[in-house]
């Protein structure tokens, strides 16, 4: 008789995973720093070969067999990668994102269409996100952007929106009152 209990392992957290994808990232290990160039610049809709190795080291158990979805997930798992290599050592864990948007001065119209992004629209303004936040030096933690993106389209994308939109618009107006 076969015990299946113990050798079911639940899949890592979504904070963990992106954790450590921005370890390898940061860190090197299997990845060469031309890979991370390559990640910067990459296209989510045609993932670079860099990709495929953060795939094999990170991600691989955790995305569908069928080829359809998997296609799906991998190109938002791009997207979210491209935000990672460019964030570098500012992807700092309990740095809440819409709290990063706000210090960052982050326009109250860009933030809007932010959440209301469908998934096509997120899989461009995701990587456009982290190099802004690159460039004004913010450290902000990017599972918030991977939860956005990967709740995009299903159930749990209210509440990832609402979340956000708490942090954000409570900031400017804390500031605000201030």
């Amino acid at each position: 008789m076969m015990n299946t209990s113990a050798s079911a392992v639940p899949p890592p957290s979504l904070e963990a995973t992106v954790n450590s994808i921005a370890s390898h990232l940061v860190h090197g290990g299997a990845l060469t720093r031309g890979d991370g160039a390559a990640l910067r610049r990459m296209d989510p809709q045609r993932p670079d070969a860099a990709f495929f190795k953060i795939e094999g080291l990170v991600l691989d158990d955790q995305l569908p067999g069928d080829a359809d979805a998997r296609t799906e997930l991998e190109t938002r798992w791009a997207a979210i990668i491209i935000g990672l290599a460019h964030l570098g050592t500012l992807h700092q864990p309990g740095h809440r994102l819409g709290i990063a948007l706000g210090k960052s001065d982050y326009s109250e119209l860009r933030f809007a269409r932010l959440i209301r992004a469908d998934a096509e629209r997120l899989i461009d303004d995701l990587p456009s996100l982290a190099r802004y936040l690159t460039a004004k030096g913010v450290p902000v933690d990017w599972a918030d952007a991977a939860r956005l993106m990967l709740s995009a389209g299903r159930r749990d994308e209210e509440p990832v929106r609402r979340h956000l939109a708490r942090d954000y618009y409570g900031l400017l107006a804390r500031n605000d009152n201030a």
